[in-house]
């Protein structure tokens, strides 16, 4: 049980950000965010947990190599962590000329199949801003997401993400929400990146390395026919430029394990391409018991 006087704490500091927040300019909030994720990455025990994952997926890089990918993947998610503040407050005009959507057509076409959609994506980029500007735009998702531990960040944080028509599914009620959603040809959210339960996992592999992964996804997509159309987005100057790709190609021969390893294979080659831009933070290759599946 969390200690209610940590959560008022917390909730008086962020009420404190959000006002400065709203008074700075982005490329000031953003300057000092990638000044403070570098700082944490030096100070923290995480720190041990980004190398480590690097040295896993780059084992023939340097170690100066890696330690720049880690350095700019902390000034990356300090930006973020601190300009959402102002995102989560900006008018929906200032969110429409900051931020640039590619491959609208692919959604779109994705929609008219008439049988739903998931948007694949990860911890990558500024996923929260893109959600909001497709919601601005009249595409509203379903956004699958695991509560935090104080209920009062857990309230601010939902009304940012809900405030141009998204809605939020609990993690522990995901796959009755989501097949809800698509079956009435709506739009849900999926971030296929996070660390999976070894007993509901199927071990395919992720970044080159075979990694429990949730066929969650996979096996919506069965059971419903919905599209899975890929999202990435990117930083430009104080903004930022996402991407819809086309809709992963489903086979009638296809199961759990073979869609899942196709997901990750789409999200791997965007991590690969551009490194710097996703969560290496993420304890994402804990060791763990070993277990075979069939494909």
């Amino acid at each position: 049980m969390r200690d209610e006087g940590r959560n008022r704490r917390e909730y008086r500091l962020y009420k404190v950000a959000q006002a400065l927040g709203r008074a700075a300019p982005f490329w000031l909030l953003q300057a000092a965010g990638s000044v403070l994720g570098v700082l944490f990455l030096l100070v923290s025990a995480r720190r041990r947990t980004v190398l480590g994952n690097l040295r896993r997926v780059y084992p023939g890089r340097s170690r100066l190599a890696r330690a720049g990918i880690a350095l700019r993947c902390a000034a990356h998610f300090g930006r973020i962590s601190l300009d959402f503040i102002k995102w989560s407050q900006v008018s929906g005009e200032t969110l429409a000329g900051k931020v640039v959507c590619d491959g609208l057509e692919n959604l779109q076409s994705a929609l008219a199949q008439g049988n739903g959609c998931f948007i694949l994506s990860a911890h990558f980029g500024h996923w929260e801003v893109a959600s909001q500007w497709l919601a601005l735009a009249g595409f509203p998702q379903g956004m699958v997401y695991r509560p935090l531990e104080n209920p009062l960040m857990e309230a601010e944080l939902a009304r940012s993400r809900t405030r141009f028509g998204n809605w939020l599914i609990p993690k522990g009620s995901a796959t009755r929400g989501a097949i809800k959603a698509v079956r009435r040809g709506g739009v849900v959210d999926i971030l296929l990146d996070q660390k999976a339960d070894l007993e509901h996992s199927e071990i395919v592999s992720f970044l080159g390395i075979l990694t429990p992964t949730t066929p969650s996804l996979a096996r919506l997509v069965l059971a419903t026919g919905a599209a899975v159309v890929p999202l990435f987005s990117y930083p430009v100057g104080t903004g930022y430029r996402f991407r819809l790709d086309p809709a992963v190609p489903t086979q009638p021969s296809d199961t759990a394990v073979s869609l899942t390893q196709r997901y990750n294979d789409c999200v791997s080659r965007e991590i690969l391409a551009r490194p710097h831009l996703w969560f290496w933070f993420h304890d994402r290759w804990t060791p763990r018991r070993r277990r075979s599946t069939a494909s």
